[in-house]
Formats: C-alpha cells, sequence, structure tokens
C-alpha cells in the first residue's frame, strides 16, 4: 500500500548515533522520505498512522544471500512471495542468487531478475552466476550482467572446482567492483555429507562431513584473493576455525567479509538427532563450541552480516531420509522472530542493526540505510512480545521446510517501509 504519508508514534528508535537512540520517537513520512523526527508526538495527521508503543523502530534488513528460485522452480518460491515473507520480518532489501532455471548468468536473466522486483516492497539485488552453469572453470560475462544491475557473483551452493576459474573471477570483477561470494567447500572432503563429524553425530549412521572441508577451502581461497589483490567474501560459514582463519586474514589487512546464517547461530548437530530433515542444511549444524565462537565472532565484527540463508523446498524434497532430503530452510519470515526468541540475550539489537542493515549494504556498495530527517524511509517496527503462530495460514512462502513450523513465536515485524511502498503485518 502506498499512502503519501505515513506517522510512527512512540516507538523506541534503535540508530546508534542519533540523539534518539534507544529513546521514544516519533516519525513522519511523506512521498518515502523522513520528513521529521520528534522526541515529541507529531500533530500532523497523516494517511495512515501507526502507534508503535512498546515496539523497536529499526532500519530495515538486507540479507546478501537468499534463493528465491523464479524463474523455473516456480512452485517452490517466487519473487513475489519471497519478497512477501522477508518484508514480514523487516527485510528491505535481497541479495537474490542465481539458482534458477536458466541460472542468471547473462544480461538478459538479471534484467529479467529486476522486472520481475518492480513491484515488490524490498529492493531486489540480483547475484549472478561467477561460473557458466555454476560449476565450470569458465567464468561468465560479469561485466555485462554488472551494467545490467548485477550487485556481485556467487556460485550457489556450489563451490568453485576450479582455482583458476576463482582467481579469474576475482581479478575480473576487481576492475568494476564487483563482489564475488563463495560457498566454500571441498567436495572431495564433503563425500556427500548430510551432518557433521562429531561424537554427537558418529552413531547416527548419517554420513558425515568435518570442518575440514570447509577450513581448508576457505585457507585455500584466502591465498588465491591475496594472490588475486581482490575482495572475497565468504557465505555461511560455520566452524569456529573459519572464524580464526578469517580473523587472521582481517589482522593482515586481507579485505575478506564474511556471513553466517541466523539458523546458525541458533542450532547444532544435537538437533539431527531428531531426524528432522529440516535440519538437514548446508553447510551441516556443526557443535555448541562452534556455534559460541560463531556468535563471538558476531560481536567482535569478525562476522560481517548476519542472514537468511532462504531455501525453499517443496515436501517431495523434504519427506524423505535425511541423507536422501534436499538441504536447506525456509528463512526468511521468521528470522527476526528466531532472533529475537533465541539470540536477543546474546547478540544486541545495535549489532544487528550493524550487521543485518548496515554491513550487507557496504559489502554490496550500496549506501547505509539510516533513519535520519531528509532521508529515504527505509525501516521496520518489531514488537518484541508479540505472539504469533507460524503455520499454514500464516505463511506466506510458497514452502514450509522450517523446523519452527507448526510453532508459536515471540516477536514480529508489523510495519515496514520503503520508500513509497509498506506494509502493515499487525
Amino acid at each position: 500500500m502506498s499512502e503519501s504519508t505515513v506517522k510512527i508514534s512512540g516507538g523506541s528508535l534503535i540508530q546508534p548515533g542519533h540523539e534518539l537512540h534507544r529513546k521514544v520517537a516519533h516519525i513522519f513520512i511523506k512521498d518515502g522520505q523522513i520528513i521529521e523526527i520528534s522526541a515529541k508526538p507529531i500533530s500532523t495527521n497523516a494517511d495512515k498512522e501507526v502507534n508503535a508503543e512498546g515496539c523497536f523502530i529499526l532500519p530495515g534488513f538486507m540479507d546478501l544471500r537468499c534463493q528465491l528460485r523464479d524463474p523455473g522452480f516456480e512452485h517452490q518460491e517466487d519473487i513475489r512471495t519471497g519478497s512477501a515473507a522477508a518484508a514480514a520480518s523487516g527485510f528491505t532489501g535481497l541479495a537474490v542468487h542465481p539458482t534458477t532455471d536458466p541460472i542468471v548468468q547473462t544480461k538478459a536473466q538479471v534484467e529479467y531478475i529486476n522486472n520481475q522486483g518492480l513491484n515488490v516492497l524490498p529492493d531486489i539485488y540480483p547475484v549472478g552466476a561467477a561460473t557458466q552453469n555454476l560449476d565450470s572453470g569458465d567464468i561468465t560475462e560479469m561485466y555485462d550482467m554488472h551494467l545490467s544491475g548485477a550487485m556481485a557473483y556467487s556460485n550457489g551452493d556450489n563451490h568453485f572446482r576450479s582455482s583458476g576459474a576463482l582467481s579469474r573471477a576475482l581479478m575480473y570483477s576487481r576492475e568494476f567492483g564487483g563482489v564475488v561470494m563463495t560457498h566454500a567447500i571441498d567436495e572431495d572432503l564433503k563425500k556427500g555429507a548430510s551432518v557433521n563429524e562429531s561424537e554427537t553425530t558418529i552413531h547416527t549412521g548419517l554420513k558425515q562431513q568435518p570442518d575440514l572441508a570447509e577450513t581448508s577451502q576457505v585457507k585455500k581461497e584466502i591465498d588465491i584473493a591475496q594472490y588475486a589483490e581482490a575482495p572475497i567474501h565468504f557465505s555461511h560459514i560455520s566452524s569456529a576455525k573459519t572464524v580464526d582463519l578469517i580473523r587472521a586474514a582481517k589482522a593482515a589487512g586481507y579485505p575478506v567479509t564474511c556471513d553466517v546464517s541466523i539458523w546458525h547461530l541458533i542450532y547444532t548437530d544435537e538437533n539431527v538427532l531428531e531426524y528432522d530433515s529440516n535440519f538437514k542444511v548446508t553447510p551441516p549444524f556443526r557443535t555448541e563450541s562452534d556455534r559460541q565462537a560463531l556468535i563471538a565472532a558476531v560481536n567482535d565484527g569478525t562476522i560481517d552480516a548476519i542472514i537468511s540463508d532462504h531455501n525453499p523446498r517443496n515436501v517431495e524434497e523434504k519427506k524423505l531420509e535425511f541423507d536422501y532430503a534436499q538441504p536447506g530452510i525456509n528463512g526468511l519470515q521468521t528470522f527476526y522472530s528466531a532472533y529475537n526468541q533465541y539470540l536477543s540475550k546474546d547478540i544486541s539489537l545495535e549489532t544487528m542493526v550493524e550487521r543485518c542493515a548496515f554491513r550487507p549494504r557496504t559489502i554490496l556498495n550500496l549506501s547505509e540505510n539510516e533513519i535520519a530527517e531528509g532521508e529515504t524511509a527505509n525501516l521496520m517496527i518489531a514488537n518484541p512480545t508479540l505472539n504469533w503462530d507460524y503455520n499454514k495460514s500464516t505463511n506466506l512462502s510458497k514452502s514450509a521446510n522450517n523446523p519452527l513450523f507448526g510453532k508459536t513465536l515471540t516477536g514480529k515485524c508489523t510495519f515496514v517501509v520503503n520508500g513509497w511502498r509498506h506494509l502493515d503485518f499487525s
């Protein structure tokens, strides 16, 4: 919906550095622009008036890694439904990965994503394929895709099979400010594994993956990026040893960034003992000590961003024996609720704003979406005490592969604004 004026009254502003940070704020928006932020109630009437009492006003989130499956797999998700699920958790920006059919590896396919994103609330940022068909030694026409609006390049859930291709992609994209995102995994060490290799899972009978499969590849790719003199972004890291490698690389001055999925901050390999395929993800959930190391790395800035890693799957792909089920969690709509319910004692709202709103945009060379007078309105209202049921009737996605499905959750995004567009979820 798009009334020309919106008034938000009485919410606690979370905007580090703002004079009203952690204080009650009243905001007036006209034609998508923030006109006034005041400690006192605003008397001007508006087309849309929102009572934010007891709620937080946060900058809109930006997701660096989600799969919306459009085109080709619209039975799992499309840009419209995925965007609705994202908006319901306060996302105003989505980096959409190229795992579609056809794969997003030409400027025409980038333009299709852009066109599909014109009428949804979140800004859609296409991520182009880094190598042909996501798995070859030949890089794509990255610059052509850049000119059409590609913000970054990735092989999705495939690793770079060729070190030479990764080196060429890094050096080529460096020339025009492109960002290469890598799913660092050694496929020979992974060997089709479903779960982490640990004392917890040793007796499950499930195929196991050591954290060496990740760390060995991360170490190699850091060396390749150093050789290429180019930045590199590691997607959905999962282990304490990986954190140590990236922390050391940053300390040495290398332009390395990384993200972690919110699910790896919540769950461990203990959860797979239920044999619930909704806990099958890539990379797999690791140990409690890994989880704690990831949380610490979020808090100290080693981990730059927290992602939804939205990976929708239909029931035929998930209602299988654990080893045969496809990996992934449908992660957008429950993102804020998951944070509020499971992580808010470990990670502050200020840190979440930095890792979910500001830093992801910086990584993509976008401007930060500060809540300030004169700026485009790009914000969400979150009610930390509101309970809601996540079920078939409330699910906005086409898929339901989420371990929280069927549960009552605490904390909900009730309103989101991105420029002239806004949605009310109260």
